[in-house]
Protein backbone atom coordinates (compact mmCIF):
# COMPACT_ATOMS: atom_id res chain seq x y z
CA UNK A 1 0.00 0.00 0.00
CA UNK A 2 1.13 3.42 -0.71
CA UNK A 3 0.37 6.76 0.78
CA UNK A 4 0.69 10.45 0.39
CA UNK A 5 -0.99 13.50 2.29
CA UNK A 6 -2.16 16.21 -0.12
CA UNK A 7 -3.00 19.56 0.25
CA UNK A 8 -6.54 20.98 0.72
CA UNK A 9 -6.38 22.46 -2.63
CA UNK A 10 -8.09 21.67 -6.17
CA UNK A 11 -4.10 22.12 -7.53
CA UNK A 12 -3.37 19.05 -5.68
CA UNK A 13 -5.57 16.91 -8.53
CA UNK A 14 -2.40 16.82 -10.67
CA UNK A 15 -0.23 15.46 -7.88
CA UNK A 16 -3.10 12.63 -6.71
CA UNK A 17 -3.31 11.92 -10.70
CA UNK A 18 0.66 11.47 -10.60
CA UNK A 19 0.62 9.84 -7.35
CA UNK A 20 -1.94 6.87 -8.32
CA UNK A 21 -1.38 6.60 -11.87
CA UNK A 22 2.10 5.17 -10.41
CA UNK A 23 1.38 3.16 -7.70
CA UNK A 24 -1.18 1.81 -10.38
CA UNK A 25 0.91 1.37 -13.15
CA UNK A 26 3.81 -0.15 -11.40
CA UNK A 27 1.40 -2.97 -9.98
CA UNK A 28 0.37 -3.37 -14.09
CA UNK A 29 -3.54 -2.47 -13.58
CA UNK A 30 -5.34 -2.32 -16.44
CA UNK A 31 -6.22 0.81 -17.83
CA UNK A 32 -10.39 -0.34 -17.29
CA UNK A 33 -9.79 -0.14 -14.01
CA UNK A 34 -7.55 3.05 -13.31
CA UNK A 35 -9.60 5.19 -15.40
CA UNK A 36 -12.62 4.52 -13.08
CA UNK A 37 -10.33 5.09 -10.07
CA UNK A 38 -8.71 7.94 -11.16
CA UNK A 39 -12.27 9.85 -11.66
CA UNK A 40 -13.90 8.31 -8.38
CA UNK A 41 -10.69 9.85 -6.25
CA UNK A 42 -10.85 12.88 -7.92
CA UNK A 43 -14.23 13.44 -7.88
CA UNK A 44 -14.34 13.25 -3.85
CA UNK A 45 -11.07 15.04 -3.19
CA UNK A 46 -12.84 17.84 -5.47
CA UNK A 47 -15.80 17.36 -2.94
CA UNK A 48 -14.26 17.54 0.53
CA UNK A 49 -12.00 20.45 -0.66
CA UNK A 50 -14.79 22.82 -2.03
CA UNK A 51 -17.56 21.48 0.36
CA UNK A 52 -15.16 22.23 3.66
CA UNK A 53 -13.49 25.64 3.11
CA UNK A 54 -12.55 26.00 6.15
CA UNK A 55 -10.65 22.97 6.93
CA UNK A 56 -6.93 23.54 7.02
CA UNK A 57 -5.39 19.95 7.26
CA UNK A 58 -4.04 17.43 4.46
CA UNK A 59 -5.88 15.02 3.11
CA UNK A 60 -4.28 11.24 3.18
CA UNK A 61 -4.96 9.22 0.73
CA UNK A 62 -3.88 5.35 0.14
CA UNK A 63 -4.01 3.30 -2.81
CA UNK A 64 -3.49 -0.58 -2.01
CA UNK A 65 -3.35 -2.74 -5.31
CA UNK A 66 -4.04 -6.38 -5.22
CA UNK A 67 -4.82 -8.85 -8.13
CA UNK A 68 -5.51 -6.40 -10.58
CA UNK A 69 -7.68 -4.82 -8.44
CA UNK A 70 -7.41 -1.28 -6.47
CA UNK A 71 -8.47 -0.27 -2.80
CA UNK A 72 -8.49 3.40 -2.37
CA UNK A 73 -8.97 5.28 0.96
CA UNK A 74 -9.37 8.81 1.90
CA UNK A 75 -8.84 10.30 5.21
CA UNK A 76 -9.86 13.59 5.67
CA UNK A 77 -9.17 14.74 9.60
CA UNK A 78 -10.86 17.81 9.50
CA UNK A 79 -14.18 16.97 8.08
CA UNK A 80 -18.01 17.59 7.85
CA UNK A 81 -20.13 14.53 8.24
CA UNK A 82 -21.11 14.03 4.39
CA UNK A 83 -22.17 10.32 3.41
CA UNK A 84 -20.99 9.45 0.11
CA UNK A 85 -22.85 6.16 -0.14
CA UNK A 86 -26.53 8.06 0.53
CA UNK A 87 -28.36 7.82 -2.68
CA UNK A 88 -29.37 10.83 -3.77
CA UNK A 89 -32.10 12.13 -6.51
CA UNK A 90 -30.34 12.95 -9.42
CA UNK A 91 -32.28 13.19 -12.59
CA UNK A 92 -30.18 11.76 -15.43
CA UNK A 93 -32.68 11.96 -18.13
CA UNK A 94 -32.95 15.80 -17.77
CA UNK A 95 -31.85 17.98 -20.01
CA UNK A 96 -28.55 20.50 -19.23
CA UNK A 97 -31.02 23.07 -18.96
CA UNK A 98 -33.48 21.39 -16.46
CA UNK A 99 -30.64 20.07 -14.48
CA UNK A 100 -29.92 21.34 -10.92
CA UNK A 101 -26.15 21.54 -10.43
CA UNK A 102 -24.65 18.62 -7.61
CA UNK A 103 -25.15 15.45 -7.39
CA UNK A 104 -24.27 13.66 -10.50
CA UNK A 105 -20.47 13.14 -9.72
CA UNK A 106 -21.77 11.03 -6.99
CA UNK A 107 -23.92 9.36 -8.51
CA UNK A 108 -21.39 8.68 -11.13
CA UNK A 109 -18.83 6.62 -8.49
CA UNK A 110 -21.57 4.98 -7.05
CA UNK A 111 -22.02 3.11 -10.22
CA UNK A 112 -18.70 2.98 -11.56
CA UNK A 113 -16.92 1.36 -8.32
CA UNK A 114 -17.47 -1.98 -7.19
CA UNK A 115 -17.73 -0.94 -3.28
CA UNK A 116 -18.00 2.13 -1.35
CA UNK A 117 -18.15 2.54 1.89
CA UNK A 118 -18.14 5.60 4.25
CA UNK A 119 -16.74 6.64 8.05
CA UNK A 120 -17.30 9.33 10.51
CA UNK A 121 -16.53 9.82 13.38
CA UNK A 122 -14.91 12.79 15.86
CA UNK A 123 -14.67 14.81 12.69
CA UNK A 124 -12.63 12.63 10.47
CA UNK A 125 -14.08 11.21 7.65
CA UNK A 126 -12.97 7.79 5.75
CA UNK A 127 -14.21 7.11 2.25
CA UNK A 128 -12.91 3.68 0.77
CA UNK A 129 -13.77 2.63 -2.50
CA UNK A 130 -12.90 -0.46 -4.47
CA UNK A 131 -12.53 -1.10 -8.31
CA UNK A 132 -11.99 -4.75 -9.66
CA UNK A 133 -10.80 -5.71 -13.12
CA UNK A 134 -13.55 -7.30 -15.32
CA UNK A 135 -13.73 -10.55 -15.41
CA UNK A 136 -14.45 -12.37 -18.64
CA UNK A 137 -15.46 -15.64 -19.76
CA UNK A 138 -14.20 -17.56 -22.51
Amino acid sequence: MAGQAFRRSIDSVADIYRFSEDVMAAAGIDESVRFPVHLAMEELFVNLVSYNPGARQDILIDVHTENGGVTVTITDHDAAEFDVTRQRPVDTGASLRERKPGGLGLHLIQHMVDTLEYDYRDGRSKIRFSKEPETRDV
